[in-house]
């Protein structure tokens, strides 16, 4: 089964323009040098002084620039995958939506950013999706209510970096490129090893890892073991499989219940 990144901004410092040539640090060392006066050393060698703290500010903020630049673009993204039967029998107020009614097996929740120091943003921005008619018919494939998509964007999509487009083009893509064992796509009740479901993804997927997916079983009323709700596959930001942040750990055991779409 199969589901149906900001180039640096450029930062222009505009200065005066002038009729004097430019010159090098060392050319106007030198042009000092030779116009020597005692009478002026104390100011030279003053102005001297100014520059070279001038330029070592610079150089301090065009470093404090960019480490804060860095802290602030994702360096990964987690899609996470919801086992659509089992969210729809965990949760009665799902049970009204597109995605439970029309028996979806398998949708996407949303596409979280991931940062070098661990922090997640949410609700950066109250931007409407505004997606075409054409990019709704493509994203409702695997994310079919529009008010799940909405609170998505809002939550989570509106700290990516990304214009909705975006963000939904790139779910979009993503979950095409994923291929689901139909073993996660049963009719009935299944009881599936973890490790026999890592390895089935991974053999339907080249380049994922076992460091790359997170699998989240939920406690399931009158039965032993938990079910399956979600599994999560983890990129870096130039769209390849990456190992997964540390939080939130799998917390499936050995042995996992598929719930059966009704």
């Amino acid at each position: 089964m199969r589901f149906f990144l900001h180039n640096n901004p450029l930062f222009v410092t505009q200065g005066l323009i002038t009729e004097q040539p430019l010159l090098s640090i060392g050319q106007m060392i030198a042009r000092i040098h030779n116009s020597f006066d005692p009478f002026k050393e104390g100011m030279r060698t003053h102005a001297l002084y100014l520059l070279f703290i001038s330029m070592l500010c610079g150089l301090v903020t065009i470093k404090a620039y960019a480490e804060d630049n860095n802290q602030n673009t994702p360096s990964n993204f987690t899609l996470i995958i919801t086992m659509t039967p089992a969210a729809c029998a965990l949760d009665p107020e799902l049970q009204k939506l597109r995605q439970c009614q029309d028996g979806f097996t398998l949708t996407i929740s949303s596409l979280q950013a991931e940062w070098p120091n661990g922090k997640r943003l949410e609700n950066c921005s109250r931007e409407p999706t505004n997606l075409s008619p054409l990019q709704e018919r493509v994203v409702e494939r695997v994310m079919p209510d529009k008010q799940l998509r909405d609170e998505d964007w809002q939550r989570n999509g509106s700290c990516t970096g990304m214009t909705p487009n975006v963000y939904f083009r790139t779910i979009a893509t993503y979950a095409k490129r994923l291929v689901v064992p139909p073993e996660l796509a049963t009719p009935r009740d299944t009881v599936l090893a973890k490790s026999f479901i890592i390895n089935r993804l991974q053999q339907l997927n080249p380049g994922l890892t076992e460091k790359s997916l997170l699998l989240r079983c939920t406690p399931y009323a009158g039965h032993e073991l938990p079910i399956l709700t979600t599994v999560r596959s983890c990129y870096n930001n130039q769209g390849q499989y990456d190992a997964c942040f540390a939080a939130p750990k799998s917390n499936c055991p050995a042995n996992v219940i598929i719930h059966g779409a009704p």
